[in-house]
């Protein structure tokens, strides 16, 4: 189901007692199985991360009857699908006893590896994708900010969002440090506080490429990040360049630039003369030219197990500058 409608079900009192929430956003994934695990008793609850799972420590948790409760409680997290015939079972155990409770936390974003392990939950399961617009990140940031008690805009939000490279579980992180030092915080000592993970943040590097500036010590500095991987860069690059297509396509039509409609927010006045900018000095051709290029990036970097990726991406981010070359403004 979508994510919409796992919600309006979490709000609901009908949550079914075996469940499946998982995809490659691991923040949302564990967040959400926390909630979903509040709504039941705890008091019976076996839990088993990782490489701590034990089939037999499962269905015997599921089989027995439990002296304490009413009800028992399985926890599964794991960062890969558990044998099909184990899936069957304990869900089976579920099925035949309302009492059986199972919620399985999958940290894995792989539709392919897993559709089989989907079939035994039929409709209970839920995929969670990054956020794909700045007012979906605020909507998710500033929810984990209330439940801290802090109080923080949400273009501080944000610009912790763009400097942990778009990653929701270590911009929370920053937000749990930020929690233990006061409750309110502005831009200005957001910036004194927060620090790039890997010293140099995805803004800085997308607008060195925009700008047709030396990369390479930037991205060896920017990929030596024990979270990075090449697919995660790539689908930032997308998000940059179509909020770019975006803004440019707006003023195409109404003649100036609305944030608040594109984007959602409204940036600081310099951050949003940048965008503009950055945004018309591309033209339609070459926006085409770059998201077919992207996704060509990705076919090579998905299905071709010969290359060297790092060094394959530097090379296409220097052939994605020769891209926004052609008949440049900068």
């Amino acid at each position: 189901m979508y994510k919409r409608d796992f919600i309006t079900l979490l709000n609901s009192a009908n949550i079914p007692n075996f469940f499946l929430l998982y995809g490659a956003e691991s923040y949302q994934v564990e967040f959400y199985a926390k909630e979903i695990l509040n709504k039941f008793n705890k008091d019976n609850m076996l839990s088993l991360y990782y490489d701590d799972y034990d089939f037999n420590l499962a269905i015997s948790h599921l089989s027995e009857p439990s002296l304490f409760a009413n009800s028992n409680l399985l926890h599964i997290k794991n960062d890969k699908k558990i044998p099909t015939k184990d899936t069957k079972e304990l869900i089976t155990q579920c099925q035949n006893n309302p009492n059986n409770i199972f919620i399985f936390e999958l940290h894995e974003g792989d539709e392919k590896s897993i559709s089989d392990l989907k079939k035994h939950f039929g409709s209970n399961f839920v995929r969670f994708f990054p956020p794909s617009t700045a007012s979906e990140v605020n909507q998710i940031l500033s929810n984990h900010a209330k439940i801290l008690g802090l109080n923080i805009d949400s273009q501080s939000l944000l610009y912790i969002y763009n400097l942990q490279n778009e990653n929701l579980y270590l911009s929370a992180s920053e937000l749990n440090k930020l929690a233990n030092i006061a409750n309110k915080f502005n831009l200005e000592e957001i910036k004194e506080r927060v620090y790039a993970l890997n010293g140099i943040g995805f803004d800085a590097l997308f607008d060195k490429i925009i700008s047709k500036k030396s990369i390479n010590s930037d991205y060896f500095e920017f990929i030596n990040d024990s979270s990075f991987n090449e697919i995660s860069l790539l689908n930032m690059l997308f998000r940059a360049f179509h909020r770019l297509y975006l803004i440019h396509s707006y003023i195409k039509t109404n003649g100036k630039f609305d944030p608040k409609i594109v984007l959602g927010y409204t940036p600081p006045p310099q951050i949003l003369n940048k965008l503009e900018s950055q945004a018309i000095s591309i033209k339609i051709d070459q926006y085409t030219k770059i998201f077919k290029f992207l996704n060509e990036i990705e076919f090579d970097l998905k299905c071709k197990n010969n290359i060297d990726k790092e060094c394959y991406l530097l090379s296409a981010l220097l052939n994605l500058q020769e891209i926004l070359s052609q008949n440049s403004k900068f």
